[in-house]
Parts: C-alpha cells; sequence; structure tokens
C-alpha cells in the first residue's frame, strides 16, 4: 500500500482508549478514567478495520492508548489479533504503571514488543511528569517485568519536554547503560497550545557528545518499525533519536494512525482524518473499508509543516502515543 508520494504504508499505530492514570502536563490536563469512555470501539469492531490493513500489506500494529492496559478488552483483542498471523510485529506503548502484574501474561499471548514512558528517574520530577506523586516505583516494576517476560525488546521512551542539566544527564547515562533496553529520547511537540521549546535534535545530540565525551557514532541497524534513528555512545550502547520537529523523517513515513474513536489519521502534525468506525457499524466488510482507506491515504501529505506548524485541533490524548 502506497501513498501518493509513493511510500510504502506497514504500520499501523492503533489507539485503543483516550483513558489514562496518569496526566503529563504535555499530553492532557487531567486524568482520564475508564469510566469516561462511552464510544469505544470492540474488538470485533477492530477487527474490521484491521482485517482492512492487513489486506493492504501491513506488517506491523502498535497498540496505544491513553494508557492501553486501561482498555477493557486488551487481552480478548490481542488473543484475537495473535489468531489470525496478520502481522508479523506486534507492539505496545504504556506508561509501565499497570505492567508488572501482567507482562508474562501478554507475552505469552502474543504481545512481541514493549515500549514504556519513563521521562524521569528522579522521584519528585517524576511526580511533575506524570502529573502524580508515588508512582515512580510502579513504572520501575514495569520496567522489570517486561525484562524478566522476555519480550522481543524492550524500549524505554523519555520525552525531552525540558532542559537538562549535565548533572542529570550524566546520571541517566548510567541507567542507560545498566539495563538491557534501547533507551529512545523523543522532542517534545507543542500539543496542548504551547510553543515549541526544545532542545533540538542537534542541541541534545551535542549534549550528549559533551557529556559522554566522545562522538555519537550513527547505526544503520533497524530497532522495529518506528521513525527511529539510532546512535552509539562511547560507551558502546546503542540510543534512539525520534525528533520530529528538528529533524523529521517524513521522507520514509510508513505509518497511519487509529484514534480511539474509530478515526483513520493521516498524520500526528495534521488534523486531516476519516471516519472509519461509522463505515464498521454500517456492516462494511475488510474488503469495502479496504477501497475506503486506499482513496483516504491518498491524501497524506508530503510532510508537515515543523517548528512553525499551528497546534492540531485534536490535542495529542485525543490522538494516541
Amino acid at each position: 500500500m502506497q501513498d501518493s508520494w509513493g511510500r510504502t504504508i506497514e504500520y499501523v499505530r492503533l489507539s485503543l482508549t483516550e483513558a489514562c492514570n496518569f496526566c503529563c502536563p504535555y499530553c492532557r490536563p487531567a486524568e482520564i478514567t475508564p469510566h469516561s469512555q462511552i464510544n469505544l470501539l470492540s474488538p470485533d469492531e477492530w477487527m474490521v478495520v484491521l482485517g482492512a490493513f492487513h489486506k493492504m500489506g501491513v506488517r506491523a500494529l502498535r497498540l496505544t492508548g491513553g494508557e492501553p492496559l486501561l482498555y477493557p478488552h486488551f487481552e480478548e483483542l490481542l488473543v484475537k489479533v495473535k489468531a489470525t498471523n496478520w502481522f508479523e510485529d506486534i507492539s505496545m506503548t504504556t506508561n509501565g504503571s499497570l505492567l508488572a502484574s501482567r507482562a508474562k501474561e501478554l507475552r505469552q499471548l502474543g504481545l512481541n514488543r514493549v515500549n514504556i514512558s519513563l521521562d524521569s528517574l528522579e522521584e519528585q520530577t517524576f511526580a511533575e511528569c506524570v502529573g502524580k506523586s508515588g508512582q515512580l516505583d510502579t513504572v520501575l516494576s514495569g520496567i522489570r517485568a517486561a525484562i524478566e517476560a522476555k519480550f522481543r525488546s524492550v524500549k524505554i521512551n523519555t520525552v525531552l519536554s525540558r532542559g537538562w542539566s549535565d548533572a542529570e544527564v550524566a546520571s541517566l547515562l548510567k541507567y542507560v547503560g545498566s539495563w538491557p533496553v534501547i533507551w529512545r529520547f523523543i522532542e517534545y511537540m507543542p500539543f496542548q497550545g504551547d510553543a515549541f521549546h526544545g532542545p533540538t535534535f542537534d542541541e541534545w545530540k551535542a549534549q550528549l557528545e559533551r557529556v559522554s565525551g566522545g562522538v555519537l557514532e550513527e547505526v544503520h541497524s533497524v530497532y522495529g518499525f518506528g521513525p527511529a534513528s539510532y546512535y552509539r555512545l562511547p560507551s558502546g550502547v546503542v540510543i534512539g533519536f525520534i525528533f520530529s520537529m528538528s529533524h523529521n523523517y517524513c521522507d520514509s513515513c510508513n505509518r497511519v494512525r487509529l484514534t480511539s474513536d474509530g478515526r483513520l489519521r493521516l498524520c500526528l502534525l495534521r488534523d486531516d482524518e476519516s471516519d472509519l468506525v461509522s463505515l464498521v457499524r454500517q456492516g462494511y466488510t475488510s474488503e469495502q473499508l479496504l477501497e475506503h482507506i486506499e482513496q483516504a491515504l491518498q491524501r497524506k501529505q508530503e510532510r508537515h509543516d515543523g517548528i512553525s506548524m499551528d497546534t492540531p485541533e485534536r490535542p495529542m490524548w485525543r490522538i494516541g502515543g
């Protein structure tokens, strides 16, 4: 499946719910409970949508939210998806707070990989990052459980929503080298009406080189289907960069998004969407939905507008992580 710019779409990110037990300032203004979600798609409805993407040749599926583990039918959907063998890779992005007791079962049910958000390793700063106190230990327990469950890979995502001192970076790098994970650093994006405030790709790379005492070497290996570029620290540890604003990857974009209210979103940073859930609830089959999706895909733009872009109308928490 290709868009009008010749890019092959092989990766779908599916937001299962807007609900989340954290309220990170760069994402949402307040905690959203599962009980507030009134129009979630059922697993069977999602299977119709995913069947269409499978017929188009999509190879990878990522389950996101909100916090995807708050979707009430998560395990049921995972079992259905795995049984089809439609996708060679099934992964999840989570805040990790609910993972400790579920990681082993999710691995057994067919989840291949997991990405866990972790924006600080200091208790007070972490509380500010997630809008709640006393949560760091639960996330660290989730990370340990994911490592013990032997997922194909465990990745840590750190959003750079603030400036870091060299001392903080030095402390972080000690953790980066001690866990069997792939650590990725994600550029802040101006949702929630905020202006872009860095650090940019070049600024963060320069700070890491200054603190680590050597030049970062680009690594051309692929670690999954996502957009990260990877670099080797002087210590030999590989880390990832996802800098959508100052170092965009639009020319190689291979993904689309599905929002929890059943809309196809062609680009994270553009408000162009297509309603799929209405068609599914009208009785469309995967085959019928296929034509609609193919037509919508041709509206996918060459690139987003970067740092100068207007703030998207749909906030980040309503798009999906």
